[in-house]
């Protein structure tokens, strides 16, 4: 529309032009053909020229030319004009469109492209938060059952349940009966002579034995109850707050001081694993130690007490 409109402006200036040229030629002319009226009329007498009577028909044509420049020049202004009208039309047309468009238009499109994207966003993250709440409450749950456990824990009464549950295993097994061989019916320890003056010397032998094995086996079993406290100590030691690894935001210094704490809290650690250790062993030699006198105690004490009970003392 508008290089229509241009097109028509310049025919209408080109088409002016010609029409203001075209008037300067017949002012011209009309002047000059004034002056030679004047002179054919001085010289009527004398024979007129070739000459003079084609240039009175050319400037005759040249002022023909004035109505049709002026025919031409109205066409093509009329054409501006309605070209003119169009452009500004169309243009006012477009600014319209384009003002409504960033100012009304936009916004439409945005918020239908938009349309349910907050209500889905909020959704999804009130379905997130929803879930870790959830998990957190269930977490908590989960450490209250075993801080509760923990709470409960009893060495003893686990050991006792153990046994129950498995008493086929810990039950004691029948004793071992005697067993006659061919007829034999002497099913009791004889203290006849000549055999008496030998168990009464084995009676007081393990009498005595038993005597010193005791004092022995008591000495161990101090050992081992001291032994055992200190690895009970050792193995109870409050060191399981870990509260300083969540800690944030600490400056330089701190963390300096803090891996220099680490660095020491790991040599610490692992010179008391060391004795720890080493204090195991030694409990479990003592108690080792305990266990094998304490049978053979067990053993001694019962063959003294049936020659007790045999020899009648």
């Amino acid at each position: 529309v508008m290089k229509t409109y241009h097109m028509y402006h310049a025919e209408s200036i080109s088409a002016e032009s010609k029409l203001k040229e075209a008037e300067k030629q017949e002012e011209k002319q009309f002047n000059k053909s004034g002056d030679l009226s004047m002179n054919l009329l001085r010289h009527e007498d004398r024979p007129q020229r070739r000459s003079s009577v084609k240039k009175i028909e050319k400037m005759k044509e040249k002022a023909s030319e004035v109505p049709g420049r002026q025919a031409k020049y109205s066409e093509n202004k009329l054409k501006c004009t309605k070209a003119r009208n169009d452009y500004l039309l169309n243009l006012a047309a477009t600014n319209a469109a384009i003002s409504k468009y960033y100012i009304h238009d936009v916004s439409d499109l945005i918020d239908c492209c938009d349309l349910g994207f907050h209500a889905s966003l909020a959704r999804t993250f009130r379905t997130y938060l929803s879930a870790e709440y959830n998990l957190e409450t269930s977490r908590h749950e989960g450490l209250d059952v075993i801080e509760n456990a923990v709470d409960n824990l009893d060495s003893r009464s686990d050991k006792h349940t153990v046994m129950d549950m498995c008493n086929q295993v810990f039950c004691p097994p029948l004793k071992f009966e005697f067993q006659p061989h061919m007829g034999d019916e002497v099913c009791q320890v004889s203290a006849q002579q000549p055999v008496q003056t030998e168990l009464l010397m084995r009676y007081h032998q393990l009498q005595s034995r038993l005597a010193t094995l005791k004092i022995e086996n008591e000495e161990v079993r101090k050992t081992l109850d001291a032994t055992m406290q200190t690895l009970q100590d050792m193995l109870t030691v409050e060191d399981f707050d870990v509260s300083d690894a969540f800690q944030h935001s600490r400056s330089t210094e701190s963390v300096k001081s803090a891996a220099s704490e680490t660095y020491m809290s790991k040599l610490n650690i692992a010179k008391r694993r060391a004795n720890q250790q080493e204090t195991e062993m030694f409990y479990f030699t003592k108690f080792k130690e305990y266990v094998n006198g304490s049978n053979l105690i067990t053993k001694l004490q019962a063959k003294h007490d049936l020659l007790k009970q045999t020899l009648g003392e």
